[in-house]
């Protein structure tokens, strides 16, 4: 299933109980993140991220156009 995570969210919370993922067994987010060819010093792909306030959206590509754009991936738990 290729939907965004909030549409998956909203079919998944209607879902009953846990025994759904044996029946549908979902493809995890770090399968397809680990199918990736990047290799280090290569240029980000481009992407699209809906805004805090659902405004718009902000592209990376954008944003380098105008300032050098720094990606920080991790968890602040």
């Amino acid at each position: 299933m290729h939907k965004p995570p909030e549409e998956f969210g909203r079919v998944m919370a209607k879902m009953p109980g846990p025994f759904v993922f044996l029946l549908f067994p979902f493809e995890t987010m770090w399968v397809h993140a680990r199918t990736g060819n990047l290799n280090l010093g290569d240029p980000a792909p481009d992407f699209s991220l809906m805004k805090v306030d659902k405004s718009g959206y902000v592209r990376l590509t954008d944003l380098n156009k105008r300032q050098p754009v720094v990606l920080v991936f991790g968890s602040y738990t």
